[in-house]
């Protein structure tokens, strides 16, 4: 009977032993945390077929419901988010963006180390490019890419928590000096209304004294006009 790569893999991992399971949580939680293909135990430059195979590997080897480590379901957790964040197409781009810089790094500091290296050079018979190929497939090559990579990560993460920090001083900044100006608004307002309501006030009085003066003038002249008459004395003659 032909098996298929799935159910040889399950096969597998049913005979790995616990310390194998125990140490596999113990390698994800230690890992670097901010880097997904570390959590999956990936070179940098694997392909998604090769991440979703590794994802399958690790996820079986500390599932919780075959491994017995008191951190089991943590680590599955980790790999399951490395998992998905190397599926979101925005992370991963800027993820390779930053390795690739320091993928370039390390192949400048190599050849800067080894421009004058007379073993290399006979072992190659002098091809440059053979001699950077072969250290491109070393161990050496991926674990100096691995802490080059992870410096330039953490200044990466260390700037945007920065920029995020000044963002949110400048929105504090800004949310206390609206705070600041709505209360001199409400406090002028408060003020222009007293005004206004004592000018109002102010109005009322005059009118009503304005009102009860006119009234009283009205009131002489009608005395006046409606006085006792009195007919003009006759001249005698």
């Amino acid at each position: 009977e032909i098996k298929d790569d799935e159910t040889l893999l399950k096969e597998f991992f049913a005979d790995v032993s616990d310390a194998t399971r125990d140490a596999e949580v113990l390698r994800i939680l230690s890992c670097f945390k901010l880097n997904p293909y570390e959590h999956l135990n990936l070179r940098f430059d694997a392909t998604e077929d090769q991440i979703k195979r590794a994802f399958r590997k690790v996820s079986l080897m500390v599932h919780p419901d075959k491994c017995k480590h008191a951190d089991a379901k943590a680590a599955f957790d980790a790999i399951g988010q490395a998992q998905q964040l190397l599926a979101q197409e925005e992370v991963r781009r800027e993820l390779d963006f930053n390795l690739s810089r320091a993928k370039d790094a390390v192949i400048k500091a190599w050849r800067k180390e080894t421009r004058n290296d007379v073993v290399l050079r006979v072992r190659f018979n002098g091809d440059r490019d053979a001699q950077q190929e072969a250290f491109l497939q070393s161990d050496e090559f991926h674990e100096r890419w691995k802490l080059e990579g992870r410096k330039n990560i953490v200044d990466l993460e260390w700037r945007r928590r920065k920029l995020t920090l000044r963002i949110k001083a400048e929105e504090e900044r800004v949310t206390a000096e609206e705070k600041v100006e709505a209360a001199e608004r409400k406090k002028k307002q408060k003020a222009q209304k007293q005004w206004d309501d004592e000018k109002a006030r102010e109005g009322r009085v005059g009118g009503w004294r304005d009102f009860m003066n006119e009234k009283k003038s009205g009131k002489k002249k009608k005395q006046k006009v409606t006085g006792e008459f009195r007919a003009p004395a006759l001249k005698k003659e």
